[in-house]
């Protein structure tokens, strides 16, 4: 499964990358640091699935995964993201799963096992 992660802080991108490299059945495609550059790479690169944080400069994670949810081929939408009060709007923008910071390598499998089992 391709994996897009989308995060402005360098750090926490390198994380999720790290962890979704453990497993063998998931490549990181790609990685964007705005909304900007997250719709312009979904679009290009087509992952399955995209990482979002919520909370970054310009476009926020809500309104990427909105503009992201009118493809034909749309890729599931996990936010990873350090506030919970963004959850229903997130549910709203048709997000498969919703993971708060320090995303934990368990939720983060189980939320991309959903998101395969949907796709």
């Amino acid at each position: 499964m391709n994996v897009l992660i989308v995060d402005d802080e360098q750090p926490a991108r390198q994380r999720l990358r790290l962890l979704v490299e453990e497993r063998p059945d998931l490549t990181v495609v790609g990685e964007a640091a705005n909304g900007n550059e997250a719709l312009a790479l979904t679009e290009s690169l087509q992952p399955d699935v995209v990482l979002l944080d919520i909370r970054m400069p310009g476009m926020n994670g809500i309104e990427v995964a909105r503009h992201i949810d009118t493809g034909d081929a749309a890729p599931a939408v996990i936010f990873t993201t350090a506030y919970d009060e963004y959850a229903i709007d997130a549910f709203d923008a048709h997000a498969v799963g919703y993971l708060l910071k320090p995303v934990r390598r368990e939720r983060l499998f189980k939320a991309l096992d959903h998101a395969a089992r949907i796709s």
